[in-house]
């Protein structure tokens, strides 16, 4: 095992670091800095568990890097890979005391450390009581299922790189190449390579880990609460709830649609009540009430009814889990925390009834969900039908292959648009697949790059542009957080056909006079977009001046491929999501991977709802964020999303690997200074 860990941690600080040096932004500060992150992981192991969900939602720069198939939370993962499997190697070669073993003294005074080769569920490591035989069996069964799984996803993703051509791999691919299957099967080997660290902090210091990853949890959702703030007062205004503007946030996955805010928000809402319920003053309450209204703000304004009805099922869950632990253990009542919590359940409510009340978008999102699930369910049937066979039921298309599958063998689904880079003798150019369709919703195909926000300023445009038919192309700078414009400059310009190049010069003149909900540092972009009758477009030579003289554009020439540059589709998203978990897994890797899938979230529901009397504090929380994904799930695509498909397994693997944590229990909570959940304050 200490050659396996070892391979496994020189293999992902050399992918890290391969990662960090051909950054297309910092490759000079991420090398140092993923240096600096491994050591610390190293020496304090359990910082992962809340330095990963807590900077999720921040790290993903793929609107200014151009990436889609790499970006930067892969780094924290690899890095807190390489950091804590070194740590376990070294922990069996070194002295105890030049490296004690985590856990040893620190959470848990007065056990000793389990003796070198001991089975980990041998006994309860709060209480030294010998754990239940069926407590045994179920977990021999997650590692057994896991390992199926990985069998599953490691086949799976070799058969979509077989179908998409193979490698060699470009860091540029969209989600019709080769590296599409890796990024979505990364998330679930990313948290295998964390997975020995996980099960030694959750046996070695469970007190300790469950707060890292509650606390992690919890600050990765107010991230997400706060840019949902800053992008409703930039775009539509905080109270604007009739405008059909859907809340994004950090996850730019949704430049393709998805519900990446939504899955998101389901596995971590349910934390957000932990520190309600455990706040020892009035002053922590008070912070982690804000977070709730906020979250409650940015959860409304998401508009999306399945996640609504996943959250339904996390209250509904989290009252029930509560009041069983509650019951079973003598707590401390205090009174004012249990009339503070009644107050803001009454302002939650109050903040539902504002925005059904104030908006007509809710209305008619809610009105529209009969009209909307016949679309959705000719959508499953398009999509069940790239099923061909035994062996794509038994295993899959493979990962990754839906978006280019559904668009060229189901009949009028294709996509609106595609990129192309070309070399030829002339030199390298990027090409511009648009589309035949007339109708103006599903003609969109963008290309972007990010540029300050347009002002009061002209801006001078200039490219050269070829095509065998006559084509119109639209150019336009924007101040747009990621799929809605808000304030534009735009001009049209007439490509001639003939295959000849052209160069084509353009002003753009910008309005002083902007909405004054709008008069903030928000981002912008630069945008491309092929229209009229012809198919393709080549163009080259991009050059932006605004009126100080500067250039705006990076890459202009392509010369560095589609580095800085980034694309979207507009209000047409069918063929990148089949907008169903279970349908997805079973599109990917089949009947045979949809099932191993679904016996791990049975054995983890299982395993959280069996707890004896002292039950783990963290039961109740992660068992409602499981069951509100896969609610959730039955409408919505999760797993073909890096970064929340990451956060969701590595809740699915802590609840299947939780031990009884001493931090549930009174006496424990009294040494600790914390307040434990009181029954009268859900």
């Amino acid at each position: 095992m200490i050659l396996l860990h070892g391979a496994l941690a020189i293999l992902s600080a050399a992918m890290a670091a391969f990662i960090a040096l051909n950054h297309p932004l910092w490759s000079g500060l991420l090398a140092p800095a993923l240096v600096v992150w491994i050591v610390a992981v190293c020496l304090r192991p359990v910082l992962w568990l809340a330095v990963l969900p807590a900077c999720l939602p921040l790290a993903g720069f793929s609107p200014w890097t151009g990436w889609i198939g790499v970006e930067e939370f892969d780094l924290f993962c690899l890095g807190a890979a390489a950091g804590s499997l070194s740590r376990l190697v070294l922990q069996r070669l070194l002295p105890a005391r030049w490296l004690p073993a985590a856990g040893t003294g620190a959470d848990r005074p007065g056990d000793d450390p389990p003796a070198s080769g001991a089975p980990l569920v041998a006994t309860d490591p709060a209480r030294r009581l010998p754990l239940s035989r069926d407590r045994c069996r179920r977990r021999r069964l997650a590692l057994i299922c896991l390992a199926l799984l990985t069998a599953s996803c490691l086949f799976a993703a070799w058969r979509g790189l077989l179908a998409a051509g193979g490698p060699p791999l470009d860091w540029f691919e969209g989600y019709a190449e080769p590296l599409n299957s890796l990024r979505v099967a990364k998330s679930f080997l990313l948290m295998l390579l964390l997975l020995p660290s996980l099960r030694c902090l959750l046996h070695g210091e469970p007190r300790r880990s469950a707060r890292c990853l509650a606390g992690g949890t919890v600050a990765g959702l107010a991230v997400a609460v706060l840019a949902a703030l800053a992008e409703r007062l930039a775009h539509p205004g905080l109270l604007d709830f009739t405008t059909a503007y859907r809340t994004i946030a950090l996850f730019w996955e949704m430049h393709v649609g998805g519900a990446a805010l939504d899955a998101f928000l389901a596995l971590t809402l349910p934390f957000a009540v932990r520190p309600l319920l455990r706040a020892p003053a009035p002053g922590s309450w008070l912070a982690a009430a804000l977070l709730a209204v906020l979250a409650c703000y940015a959860f409304l304004t998401t508009f999306s009814r399945a996640l609504y009805l996943g959250m339904a099922v996390a209250v509904v869950v989290l009252v029930c889990c509560l009041r069983r632990q509650a019951a079973h253990q003598c707590r401390p009542q205090l009174r004012w925390r249990a009339r503070a919590n009644r107050v803001l359940a009454v302002i939650l409510i109050g903040e539902v009834l504002l925005v059904a009340g104030l908006g007509e978008f809710m209305g008619s999102r809610l009105a529209g969900g009969e009209r909307d699930l016949v679309g959705r369910l000719t959508h499953w049937q398009e999509s069940l039908g790239l099923l061909q066979g035994g062996s794509d039921i038994l295993f899959g298309r493979g990962l990754g292959r839906f978006p280019a599958d559904y668009s060229t063998q189901v009949a009028g689904r294709e996509m609106p648009g595609r990129l192309q880079l070309i070399d030829d003798a002339t030199g390298r150019h990027l090409g511009l697949s648009g589309t035949r369709w007339r109708a103006p919703q599903r003609g969109r195909w963008e290309l972007l790059q990010r540029v300050p926000a347009p002002l009061a300023a002209t801006y001078a445009l200039s490219l050269a542009a070829r095509s065998a038919q006559p084509a119109v192309l639209v150019v336009s700078v924007c101040q747009r957080h990621l799929l809605y414009p808000a304030a534009c400059v735009e001009a049209t310009a007439l490509v001639p056909g003939g295959g000849q190049w052209r160069r084509i010069e353009l002003s753009l003149h910008a309005s002083a006079r902007l909405p004054v909900s709008r008069r903030l540092p928000v981002p912008g972009f630069f945008s491309l977009r092929p229209l009229g009758p012809s198919e393709f477009v080549e163009v080259d030579d991009l050059s932006l001046i605004d009126g100080g003289g500067r250039q705006l554009l990076v890459n202009g020439d392509f010369s560095q491929g589609m580095a800085r540059w980034f694309f979207a589709p507009r209000h047409y998203f069918l063929p990148w999501h089949v907008d169903s978990l279970y349908l997805e897994m079973l599109l990917d890797q089949g009947a045979l991977g949809l099932c191993v899938l679904l016996a791990l979230v049975a054995l983890a529901v299982v395993n959280l709802s069996r707890f004896p009397r002292h039950e783990h504090e963290l039961a109740p929380y992660l068992l409602a964020a499981l069951l509100a994904c896969m609610t959730a799930g039955l409408f919505v695509s999760v797993l073909d999303m890096p970064r929340v498909a990451f956060l969701f397994y590595l809740l699915l693997c802590c609840a299947l690997f939780l031990d009884h944590c001493p931090g549930s229990g009174a006496p424990s909570a009294a040494r600790s200074g914390e307040v434990p959940d009181s029954p009268r304050s859900v």
